[in-house]
Formats: structure tokens, C-alpha cells, sequence
């Protein structure tokens, strides 16, 4: 098993990297449909789609993982209920993470969108249940989430407010999965960003586990 310290660290970093390689590789193949777009939509068949998938599949495995090691090294110094609810969402992201990275949007809508927010309403769940079980956390790693987790939960209205926006002047839409993606651009352009915004500020939140990995032994 990899050591403790990395796996925070890879929980973090191969996500990052993965969304932007992704969606740099999407835009220099010319693939892209318009701009901005979605994240998912970089799961385009071409180098992007083995980045995307590769990365994310990658991710979910560590994130199951780093939602034990969080467990494990924080369980006796930590208010007990919250950190049962820390692992179960932390692994609830990583499985649906995993399941996502194969789920394609363009074949697999909606098991692709189902994974999605899965992975982000569990993942901002993961942030608060971690904030709140570890009572005397890291001071850095407590600053952080206070400023990434109400981030996360703003850009995550703001991405649903948009999206509902466009339904609501495409109600064909509402229940067919299979958008014309031109007609909804007016509102990915606010959209996209705020899904950017959350995957960010997720990310943010994860880099702050880095912190917290050894409890009460470490702090800044």
C-alpha cells in the first residue's frame, strides 16, 4: 500500500491534473463543440477520453483509499459519528468517481450525470462531516475548508441555478436526456465555470486532507 502522505497527496493532484490535461487536450484537438464547455465533455474519443478516463478511474481508486487512511489516523481523536459519515461519503466519491471515468457522457448519459453529482454532493458531505469529526484538526487545514467548502457549495447552486435556467426555456429538454448542446450554450457559459469553480474548490478541500492525515501529531 502506498504510504499515507501520498496517497493525500495523489488524492488531490492526479484530479487536478486530469481535469486540466483533459481539457487542454480537448481544445488543441479541436474537438471541442463550443467554449466554454462542460469538464465531461473533454471525455471525447481521442487522447482526451484516455487522459480523462485514465485519471479519474485512477482517482476514484485513491480516494476510496485516502477515505480509510482519514479514518484510520483520526478516528480516536475525532468526534466518532462524523468520522463514520467522513468514510462513508469519501468512499461513496471514490466508487462513483471510478464509475463516472467509464461512463461517458456522449453514450452513457445518465449514468455519466447520476456518477457527477453523486461525486460532488458527496464530496462537499466529505469536506463538512472531515471539518466537523476532526475537533482539533490542522490550523492550515481548517483554514482552507472554511474558505474552499462554502466555495464549493456556492458554485454548486450557482452550476444547478444556471442548468435550470436553461431547462426552463427548453422544457423539450426536461425529459430528454440528449440536449442540443447549442441551444443550452447561453447557459453553459455560466454554467461551466461555476462546474470548473466546484471541481476547484473541491480539489482545494482534498489538498487540505494533506494536513490532516496525522490528527493531533502534526500541526502548522
Amino acid at each position: 500500500m502506498i504510504e499515507d502522505k501520498l496517497a493525500a497527496r495523489l488524492g488531490w493532484s492526479i484530479p487536478a491534473f486530469t481535469i486540466v490535461a483533459s481539457s487542454i487536450a480537448h481544445l488543441l484537438s479541436g474537438n471541442f463543440r463550443d467554449f466554454p464547455f462542460f469538464i465531461s465533455e473533454a471525455d471525447y474519443p481521442g487522447v482526451e477520453r484516455v487522459i480523462f478516463t485514465a485519471g479519474f478511474a485512477i482517482s476514484g481508486i485513491i480516494l476510496t483509499y485516502l477515505s480509510w487512511v482519514l479514518f484510520k489516523n483520526n478516528k480516536d481523536n475525532s468526534r466518532w459519528y462524523w468520522m463514520y459519515i467522513s468514510l462513508i461519503c469519501g468512499v461513496l466519491v471514490g466508487v462513483n468517481l471510478t464509475i463516472m471515468a467509464f461512463a461517458d457522457m456522449y453514450n452513457h448519459i445518465e449514468i455519466h450525470v447520476f456518477t457527477a453529482l453523486n461525486v460532488f454532493q458527496f464530496g462537499i458531505a466529505w469536506g463538512i462531516s472531515t471539518h466537523l469529526a476532526i475537533k482539533d484538526s490542522n490550523k492550515t487545514g481548517k483554514i482552507i475548508r472554511r474558505i474552499s467548502i462554502p466555495t464549493s457549495i456556492i458554485a454548486f447552486f450557482g452550476l444547478s441555478y444556471a442548468i435550470n435556467l436553461g431547462l426552463q426555456a427548453n422544457p423539450e429538454f426536461i425529459d430528454n436526456h440528449n440536449w442540443d448542446m447549442a441551444k443550452m450554450q447561453p447557459w453553459i457559459d455560466w454554467a461551466s465555470p461555476f462546474e470548473y469553480l466546484l471541481a476547484l474548490s473541491f480539489i482545494i478541500t482534498l489538498a487540505s486532507f494533506e494536513y490532516d492525515i496525522n490528527g493531533l501529531r502534526e500541526e502548522e
